[in-house]
This record gives C-alpha cells, sequence and structure tokens, in this order.
C-alpha cells in the first residue's frame, strides 16, 4: 500500500492502530472493518483493494490479474507453510514466547496465525466468503509446536487436493472478487509471515536452516519490507 501511495506521488501519513488508539477510534468512527485501509476526506476503503483506493483518491488505475497461475500459487503456498514450520522447529522452546516488534503476538502465535491462513483457504475453496474473520486467521486456541506442525501437514495435504476452479466467484469483505485473487493473498499473505518468522530466528542468533528464496517470493505482491 505505502508503495502504491509512493509511486503515484501521493503524500499520506502511516498510522499503526495496533499501538495509536486515536487512530484507532478515528478509523472505527469511519465503519472500518479491518486493515489495511485508506483514509481521505472522512472515508475509509479496504487497502487490499487498490481500484477502491484509486477511486477514493482520483487516481488512475486498471486493475491488474495476478501475475502467476494458480497451480504455481498453491505451490507457494504449500512451500511457504512447510518453510513456516521447519523454522518453527528451530526455535528453543522458551524462544517461542518472544513477542514480536511494535506487536502483541508471539513467535508461536505467529506459526499458529500461519497455519490458520493457509486453513482459511480451503474454507474459502469450499464457498465460504472471504469475511474479516477469515482474513484475520485468529486461531481458536494456540497449539503447540509437534501439534501445529500435525495440524499444518493435515492443511497441506488438503491444499494438494484442493481442486475448485480459479475463475469461481468469491464475496470478500472489500467486494466480489475470484479464486484466483483470493489465492493471490494467501500464497503473499503466508510468505510474509514466514519472511518474520525467519527474522526473529535469526535474531535470536540462529540462522534458519531453510529460508524464502529471491524465486519463492518472485511475483507475489509483497512489500520491500518484512516488517511492512
Amino acid at each position: 500500500m505505502k508503495e502504491f501511495l509512493s509511486a503515484r506521488a501521493v503524500g499520506f501519513v502511516s498510522s499503526d492502530i495496533d499501538n495509536d488508539a486515536e487512530a484507532h477510534q478515528r478509523f472505527a468512527a469511519m465503519g472500518l472493518a479491518a486493515v489495511p485501509a485508506v483514509a481521505a476526506n472522512g472515508r475509509a476503503v479496504p487497502g487490499i483493494d487498490l481500484g477502491q483506493v484509486a477511486a477514493l483518491l482520483d487516481l488512475p488505475f486498471v486493475a491488474a490479474a495476478p501475475v502467476l497461475s494458480p497451480s504455481t500459487l498453491y505451490d507457494r503456498l504449500r512451500h511457504s507453510l512447510a518453510t513456516a514450520m521447519r523454522l518453527t522447529a528451530q526455535f528453543p522452546p522458551a524462544s517461542l514466547a518472544a513477542k514480536l516488534p511494535n506487536r502483541d503476538r508471539t513467535c508461536i502465535g505467529l506459526a499458529n496465525h500461519i497455519v490458520e491462513i493457509a486453513a482459511g483457504y480451503l474454507r474459502v475453496a469450499a464457498g465460504a466468503p472471504f469475511d474479516v474473520p477469515t482474513s484475520a486467521a485468529v486461531p481458536t486456541r494456540e497449539l503447540p509446536p509437534a501439534a501445529l506442525a500435525d495440524r499444518a501437514a493435515d492443511v497441506a495435504s488438503e491444499l494438494a487436493s484442493t481442486a475448485t476452479p480459479a475463475t469461481t466467484p468469491v464475496t470478500a469483505f472489500y467486494g466480489e472478487t475470484t479464486l484466483h485473487a483470493v489465492l493471490e493473498r494467501y500464497a503473499w499473505h503466508v510468505a510474509q509471515h514466514t519472511r518474520q518468522l525467519a527474522m526473529m530466528l535469526e535474531g535470536q542468533g540462529i540462522a534458519p536452516a531453510q529460508t524464502l528464496s529471491e524465486a519463492d517470493l518472485a511475483g507475489l505482491p509483497l512489500p520491500a519490507a518484512v516488517w511492512d
């Protein structure tokens, strides 16, 4: 989102609603359902939909289809999920309770979130709407590493056998879209959090046994910064 605004020379102020109560109230008053979002002139639109952002700011914009094919996105999603679980297994037990920078989430909480994201895609592919709770991917309970690895393996197995057509229409919290576009979001969402797990591991002086390469990330609409 920052890249989108910067590339079009639009001045903006970035707000962290998790750590800025005033900004949270301001966005909530405009009916904000989820972040990222962009607000102007007393109105907020979902930042995930660049078409709505462009319309809000009166900018020319032509929506781009996902760069990668559905089969490639499935492969990327499964690979990122597997990489995240390998990284999680490297954390010493006590280190899993470490908090992420400027976030009320631990390393094991992030790992659970990653698996919940992937599981959420299965629900959407089965016909559920891509609503705010599904996008938030908050686990109902936090699993320890071994149980989480088992659940991730089950999710990966289901992903491998999912064959819902990419053109299937999906009702999302930001408007109507296709399963292909939602799959792209899931693929980059898991990849971004996997990058964060790797950085947390490095911050504890542990070299990740496996990370996502530039080739793994190519073609995904990821922010440049790991914590953006």
